[in-house]
């Protein structure tokens, strides 16, 4: 008995060394749990989304007022542009507008929600403006993944009045922002680190945007990708973001049922090899349309709703006024846009209303976010791929009538669906994401999820990295401060190589090109240095070589007779001068893996002026944090 306790511990420890509780296992368990909260969160958040948007719906039938449904359309017949009311009172407004009898209070409607969303985000976090995606990339990249308490509560809140009332956004930026936010208050109070803080970020997520749209895999993938504006993920986070959106599909499908936003005819398909053919031809025109669409967005905000001489929580209720005047004509672009999504894959729409509806919804679109409505854009951003997708269908179909091609023309719900795919993620850069995320959504169809990753990837390589949806984005993991050291590049982008170039580091050893690889190797030997600058017969700088390059040669002892310095050469893809900023200058020196990179003139790139070393970098950033500091 008395070596029981012994022998216990034994056990305790021959299990705790087969299961590596802090290295992974405490991740996994922590996002079984996220997932479980977040799918309890996204639930919740679409029961009440629906409950507010019922109720205010509920005001425009109640004074006569019927707006346009989807089942009032077939794929080529339905109300015309302009004359989308049926109602037994109306009454004819510049000749060809028709209008119900209470046409105001689709004016008033959108503007009061737009008043009271602004007069909320002002009164309790005057910085929720924008969409809540942003606010977790934000929140990964440059806060150590920590988001404000208050920030989430109001933007959900706000959210709420923005749908309700009709604005043209969608309710996945409230889920991704709330949800990640109940994954930052646990990984706070149990007090984990940063990096562990991030991941269950993602993790919180996924979960929610899993959950809402019931998309296990592409929740998951959506938050790995969209952190970046390029074809870059945050590997590391795959496995926790797979597993926390699982459980969060599972929560939300056991409280909601199986909740299907789009579904696809099970006449869908590639029916002829030409249909691919057809579709790389579609993505010029859906990566020009993209273009348009972020070009909206960001001129009415920095030329329009921005330079008004106005309240910043007035903007949202002028975006909600300007909302309903379009919607006087274009019924349709209230809302998200999910029903008509449905239809338009299942149905169709006349060709005349989707090409008529595709302007004035990214016009709706860019008036809601743009003005400071809550809301996220991945609804929206659906719908008019969708609409772009369609016209480019039915454009195929005339061209192939007109032209008399032996061949049958690609499917409308084909084109509809590569719309989707293709036009949310080049704006978005999600590639995985936005072809698994239509499949999952639209039925599971996977036999599409090739060529709409491929028409995709198309789309991100052809589209400008600066087009895209969330201004949050980086460009690649070391744009991020989670993978930038402990530096703030907020900081070392104000901070110039002449505040950290020493004019004392005028010495420094070079290695002329024509010395021999052998004579290079005893050179270096006696040199703390890592890399070394190269000179050419006239003293002007061509390049770098490192000394692990010279020791690699070296030990193919022949080789390294015959070769000299010229032939290790390497260039650096950016020439650095005493005006460039240290973000640019550390940039260069992770992804080159060196400690010294060469200062050299601005206006003559082959004048060498000096080294800078990492060491310089750090030493000029800790010098200006402690000025920032003591003030």
């Amino acid at each position: 008995m008395k070596d029981s306790p012994h022998s216990l511990a034994k056990v305790l420890e021959s299990i705790r060394s087969r299961f590596d509780w802090n290295a992974s296992g405490k991740l996994l368990v922590y996002c079984v749990v996220i997932g479980c909260l977040t799918g309890l969160c996204s639930a919740g958040i679409y029961s009440i989304f629906l409950e507010v948007k019922s109720a205010v719906q509920a005001i425009y039938p109640a004074v006569g007022i019927d707006l346009p449904q989807p089942e009032d359309y077939t794929a080529t017949t339905g109300p015309l542009p302009g004359a989308a009311f049926d109602t037994a009172e109306r009454k004819d407004v510049f000749g060809f507008l028709t209008l119900p009898r209470y046409w105001i209070l689709i004016l008033l409607i959108p503007t009061l929600g737009g008043l009271l969303c602004g007069f909320i985000i002002r009164a309790f976090a005057p910085d929720a403006f924008g969409d809540g995606t942003d606010h977790a990339i934000r929140s990964f990249h440059k806060r150590n993944g920590t988001l404000r308490n208050r920030v989430p509560l109001t933007k959900t809140a706000s959210s709420f009045l923005t749908l309700g009332s009709g604005g043209s956004a969608g309710v996945e930026g409230p889920v991704t922002l709330f949800s990640a936010w109940t994954a930052n208050c646990l990984s706070r109070g149990l007090q984990l680190n940063t990096r562990d803080r991030r991941t269950l970020l993602l993790a919180g997520a996924s979960g929610g945007i899993g959950g809402l749209f019931q998309i296990p895999l592409g929740g998951a993938f959506f938050a790995v990708e969209v952190l970046y504006a390029s074809s870059a993920l945050e590997l590391a986070a795959i496995l926790p973001c797979i597993l926390a959106s699982i459980v969060g599909f599972s929560v939300f499908r056991y409280i909601h049922g199986d909740v299907h936003f789009i579904m696809l005819p099970d006449s869908a398909g590639i029916h002829s090899p030409f249909d691919p053919m057809m579709f790389i031809l579609f993505v010029p025109f859906i990566a020009l349309s993209g273009l348009i669409f972020i070009t909206c967005i960001r001129e009415l905000r920095n030329r329009f709703f921005l330079r008004l001489p106005i309240a910043d929580w007035v903007r949202p209720a002028l975006g909600g006024f300007l909302l309903g005047c379009i919607a006087l004509v274009f019924p349709q672009v209230l809302g998200g846009g999910y029903v008509w999504m449905y239809h338009l894959l299942n149905v169709g729409l006349p060709f005349l209303l989707i090409l008529t509806l595709i302007l004035p919804k990214m016009l709706a679109t860019a008036l809601t976010v743009s003005s400071g409505g809550s809301g996220g854009l991945f609804a929206p951003s659906l719908f008019i791929g969708g609409l772009v997708g369609g016209a480019l269908g039915h454009a195929a179909h005339f061209l192939f009538a007109y032209f008399n091609v032996p061949y049958a023309p690609p499917d409308i719900t084909m084109c509809v669906l590569v719309g989707m795919s293709v036009f949310f993620a080049g704006i978005a850069k999600l590639p995985f994401a936005a072809a698994i995320i239509v499949c999952e959504m639209s039925g599971f169809h996977y036999e599409f999820l090739i060529p709409l990753i491929l028409l995709n990837l198309l789309h991100i390589a052809i589209q400008s990295p600066k087009t895209s949806l969330y201004s949050e984005q980086v460009l690649a993991p070391i744009d991020s401060e989670a993978h930038f050291g402990h530096y703030s590049t907020d900081l070392l982008k104000v901070l110039s190589v002449r505040d950290a170039f020493e004019q004392r580091n005028t010495e420094y050893a070079v290695i002329p090109k024509t010395m021999a690889i052998s004579e290079a190797i005893k050179f270096i030997a006696s040199k703390p240095e890592s890399a070394f600058p190269v000179l050419d017969e006239q003293g002007k700088f061509v390049g770098m070589v490192n000394a692990s390059e010279i020791w690699g040669v070296f030990r193919h002892k022949n080789q390294g007779q015959e070769l000299m310095v010229e032939a290790l050469v390497q260039t650096l893809p950016l020439k650095i001068s005493l005006e460039s900023d240290l973000y640019t200058a550390l940039r260069i020196c992770l992804l080159e893996n060196i400690t010294e990179l060469p200062v050299v003139s601005e206006s003559q790139p082959d004048v060498l002026q000096g080294m800078l070393r990492r060491s310089d970098i750090l030493s000029a950033y800790n010098n200006r944090l402690a000025v920032a500091r003591w003030g």
